[in-house]
């Protein structure tokens, strides 16, 4: 995978799935559980790559603006002085290959009383989808009761998107607004979208598709464990009806953990709930709820283990989205010896000698912490279901460095549909 940088600047669960039956886990009992399921996979030919649109200077660029303006410092925008709502919409944003999936993620804060709404929609630059409403975050004034849209040729669903015809351009636009037009102001640091083709184009396979395999021969070399210090949190909390439901929330907490921030598990799977649809783990909310911690990330699409280590060799923590039923992988750790997931999300911490992968895994108290997976399993679990994961590379005053793999590209050209 190669990232974009757009400008000059540089569940649990998708879908709620009520399990019945009391599910017995080692470390605490798990009952009316919700479980993230994504409906990703991994084709042959699948391509993926992330675009960045980041900074004031490139969030505002050729843009159409109304009552937003730079913040101070450039590293954002934000409502004008006096003004109580604002409107951007950005440059059209060319993706370098025909997409079919896509899943935005954003930083950004909002104060008491203020907040913000995501729009987007896709297409050839001559025909649109219609636009939807991609997340929010803060007070956004009208409560929402739907995060499904429907429409010709696609569905947005929650978090991510799935087109029938595959798009080449995005366009975005922010509503933000705040109680009172002296009051503080939401502020807006960065998109992200993860776009995909699984269409099997074996011409886009070869030209932007994974040069390494998914094992790693380099990791399996290893003769000395090589991993961060995330910490540990499991799901197990005061609110006993949370506990089956907040692995999302306990992941991120660990990820603010390893940069320094210490909000409590409970705290942050309140900020991350979402009452529309009755989930703690919508995955631009993960990534919102670190940026309003002052920690920047994004969510990205993992087919190896040679970017897994990429990433961790410059610090960043992974939260892993995984699914597997039980005996679809041959050595699971021990919260699985009996039973599998229709969906989780847990922190991958490092590599220990051999190539074992070290996991973090809020599922268990007693025997969450250190697991180790072989990668043979963890790639059945993990990139074999869509490889999505947030990444959380620091605090956010250090954005303006980016990463060494973020690449500027052009932005779309042409009228807007």
């Amino acid at each position: 995978m190669r990232f974009f940088q757009y400008g000059t600047g540089a569940r649990c669960l998708v879908r709620t799935l009520t399990i019945l039956a009391a599910v017995a886990l080692l470390g605490f009992s798990e009952s009316n559980a919700h479980a993230q399921a994504n409906p990703f996979g991994n084709p042959p030919n699948v391509v993926d790559e992330v675009l960045f649109v980041e900074g004031a200077t490139a969030l505002l660029s050729t843009a159409q603006a109304e009552g937003i303006i730079a913040s101070a410092d450039k590293s954002s925008i934000e409502l004008a002085q006096g003004a109580a709502t604002g409107t951007v919409t950005l440059a059209p944003i060319a993706s370098p290959f025909p997409f079919n999936e896509m899943i935005p993620s954003w930083n950004g804060t909002a104060p008491e009383g203020a907040g913000f709404r995501v729009w987007m929609r896709t297409g050839d630059g001559k025909q649109f989808t219609p636009w939807f409403e991609a997340g929010t975050w803060g007070q956004v004034g009208d409560a929402v009761t739907s995060r499904i849209a429907t429409f010709p040729g696609g569905q947005y669903d929650i978090d991510h998107l799935q087109l029938q015809r595959p798009a080449s351009q995005i366009e975005v636009r922010i509503d933000m607004v705040r109680g009172k037009p002296t009051g503080p102001s939401p502020r807006f640091q960065m998109l992200a979208l993860a776009i995909t083709n699984s269409l099997g184009d074996r011409k886009l396979g070869r030209q932007f598709g994974a040069k390494s395999s998914p094992l790693s021969t380099s990791v399996r070399s290893l003769r000395t464990t090589e991993t961060l210090n995330p910490g540990f949190r499991s799901q197990v909390v005061d609110k006993k009806a949370w506990i089956g439901r907040i692995c999302s929330p306990a992941s991120v907490g660990m990820a603010i953990d390893a940069f320094g921030g210490a909000t409590p598990t409970q705290t942050l799977a309140a900020m991350l709930y979402d009452p529309a649809s009755d989930l703690f783990g919508i995955w631009h909310r993960s990534i919102s709820g670190a940026a309003q911690m002052g920690v920047r990330g994004y969510i990205r699409r993992f087919r190896s283990f040679d970017d897994v280590r990429a990433e961790l060799a410059q610090g960043h923590i992974i939260c892993a989205s995984v699914r597997f039923a039980l005996g679809e992988v041959k050595n699971p750790p021990r919260i699985y010896r009996k039973r599998g997931t229709l969906g989780h999300i847990f922190v991958i911490k490092g590599f220990a000698p051999g190539g074992l992968v070290v996991v973090n895994d809020s599922a268990s108290k007693d025997y969450g912490r250190d697991n180790l997976w072989t990668q043979e399993d963890l790639a059945k679990a993990w990139f074999d279901k869509g490889g999505v994961a947030y990444v959380f590379t620091g605090p956010a005053q250090q954005a303006a460095k980016r990463t060494t793999k973020q690449k500027d590209v052009k932005k779309a050209g042409g009228k807007k549909g």
